[in-house]
């Protein structure tokens, strides 16, 4: 359509259509592109407890759950398991919800019928729960046997997500578990293992990210109010900036890969009174034994690297004058933490400062007046609308983030498959005359690299192609090289004030050998056995990738000379200073 077509009902239908079919094609790409393979399947837990469950009411998880009924593309989908920790009404565990495979009433985690170390690749906690010592002993909290799944879980490579709310809420669930215990504040006063105390909900020093709504429209006067936390203008949050220098003049800055949008980096989260925070871990030697597993609370790396910590990855800030109780404290605080325990041989792990981030009442509004736009969340405005479609990012992106390294790989396999056949790399790999993987030049190898790396990043993101670059890379290059390539932690950035050396093209000569080996080995699109290509694919990009790297080694070397010469140039002029 152009800028001055009317939108008539039928371009509605037919809009409404394209739309459908699109979400068809995330979900079974396979069936409308026969050639794709079929999306990689991350199964994720949903346990809640108290008032929190899974219905389409205000304090319901609804909207979450459709937002992840739609992957972030043809190369993963979700299956979703809802549980709830005590025995409520079925439309309240999502019975009958099309975008939920299993609902679980009386949850336990040590119940083999509900979960196992091996039945999930996610578990996601929201607590709401509080537990408070009586005749020396935690409430409610899960037991030893529980906790040792738990543990065992994550040991094994599980991705855990944990959230709760201000004060003690979701302590009975959360504050217990080991890693999520120790990166955000459960309790309202120092917990068992001597956590510190959360913020309060009244106080001045409360966490209230309130932004104040629209202009009244009598007075037009702007104020602080509570039900600012259902309209469509949200808290801006700082992602914290990663980054590493692309060359002499550029430097590429990232957010974490959680909060790496469509857009750009993701800036937005829905408000709040009250929240809770995340904090960096204060202690790392702490071990656990829970019913005859021991377990280290962040074990060290496998490896030369340093021992993966974690990190603040996202910060809220209170706005001074903020009066929807008494007035608060300008302040900052952490809204997203991030473990990284791939390096560990353990799972992945997020905590969020709040379930208000999550739950339908911030996002999509509250029950009352229709035409009042704090009972519709971000779905008020066009721009409202816009802010959502950054927050639905943030979610799809913890489900990617957290899933463990098979599946990750699974989906990297998926997603630079489905780009090899993209229209980009149909023109620069096969040019009338095949580009064949052991006569391609270097020149050849970097040219269809870039054409991949740019294909994948409108795929995937740009976090996530980089991600998969460096996967791809990590078994062929010297720590030092992936090290330097890497922007995220768990290791500091290396210092290169003069970046005499710029390994980035690296990325593009060994994505550019695996498209070329894979298009070698599977020439015509017509005629892929895709079960046989699933099952060789891998390795066939990694041959490809080491190709890459081995032509490329001629023109690192003659770098290398160049460098000679200009670092005894430099002797030379370091010794006439003195003279």
């Amino acid at each position: 359509m152009s800028e001055g077509d009317v939108l008539t009902p039928e371009n509605r239908v037919r809009i409404d259509e394209l739309a459908t079919l699109r979400a068809r094609y995330r979900l079974k790409p396979h069936v409308h592109k026969p050639i794709l393979f079929r999306p990689c399947e991350v199964r994720i837990l949903m346990v809640a407890d108290s008032f929190l469950y899974f219905s389409d009411e205000e304090f319901g998880l609804s909207d979450l759950i459709g937002t992840l009924a739609t992957p972030p593309g043809p190369y993963v989908r979700f299956e979703l398991t809802c549980a709830h920790r005590a025995s409520v009404a079925d439309a309240q565990v999502a019975v009958g919800n099309p975008n939920v495979a299993r609902s679980i009433k009386n949850f336990r985690f040590d119940d083999p019928d509900h979960f196992t170390p091996n039945m999930y690749e996610e578990v996601w906690l929201f607590g709401a729960e509080t537990s408070f010592p009586s005749d020396g002993r935690w409430q409610n909290a899960p037991g030893d046997s529980e906790l040792r799944a738990l543990s065992e879980f994550m040991d094994g490579g599980g991705g855990l997500f944990a959230t709760g709310d201000h004060g003690a809420l979701g302590a009975a669930l959360c504050g217990f578990v080991p890693r999520v215990r120790s990166m955000r504040m459960w309790f309202a006063q120092p917990g068992p293992n001597n956590e510190p105390a959360a913020p309060d909900m009244n106080s001045p020093e409360r966490n209230d990210t309130n932004r104040p709504g629209r202009a009244d429209p009598v007075t037009g006067s702007v104020a602080f109010d509570f039900d600012d936390q259902s309209d469509d203008i949200p808290q801006r949050i700082q992602p914290t900036p990663y980054s590493r220098k692309i060359n002499r003049f550029l430097q590429a800055v990232f957010p974490h890969p959680l909060l790496c949008g469509p857009r750009g980096p993701i800036r937005v989260l829905p408000d709040h009174p009250h929240e809770g925070a995340c904090i960096p871990a204060y202690e790392l030697d702490r071990e656990f034994d829970f019913d005859g597993y021991r377990m280290m609370e962040y074990p060290p790396a496998a490896g030369p690297q340093p021992r993966p910590m974690p990190e603040i990855v996202a910060t809220s800030s209170v706005l001074a004058g903020n009066n929807v109780k008494l007035a608060a404290f300008p302040q900052e605080f952490g809204a997203i933490g991030a473990y990284d325990g791939e390096l560990a041989g353990v799972g992945r792990v997020s905590v969020d400062a709040t379930w208000h981030h999550f739950i339908n009442i911030n996002l999509t509004g509250r029950n009352g007046d229709p035409t009042d736009p704090k009972t519709q969340g971000f779905l008020a405005s066009a721009t409202g609308r816009a802010h959502y479609e950054d927050i639905k990012a943030y979610f799809r992106n913890i489900a990617v983030w957290l899933a463990p390294t098979a599946s990750r790989r699974c989906m990297r396999r998926c997603g630079i498959w489905a780009v090899l056949w993209d229209h980009r790399l149909l023109e620069a790999v096969t040019p009338g005359i095949p580009i064949r993987l052991y006569e391609a030049t270097v020149d050849q190898f970097l040219a269809v690299g870039r054409h991949a790396r740019d294909a994948l990043g409108k795929l995937v993101g740009r976090c996530r192609s980089l991600e998969w670059g460096l996967d791809l890379l990590k078994p062929i290059v010297s720590w030092e090289i992936y090290e330097r390539l890497r922007p995220w932690p768990p290791w500091p950035p290396s210092p290169d004030p003069v970046p005499w050396l710029d390994e980035e093209p690296l990325l593009d000569l060994a994505l550019g050998g695996g498209v070329v080996a894979l298009r070698d080995a599977f020439p015509d699109g017509n005629e892929v056995n895709v079960p046989e290509a699933e099952e060789r694919m891998l390795d066939v990009l990694e041959e490809g990738a080491r190709r890459g790297l081995q032509v490329a080694a001629d023109s690192a070397e003659l770098a290398a000379r160049r460098l000679g010469r200009l670092s005894q140039g430099l002797r030379r002029v370091r010794a006439e200073s003195f003279i």
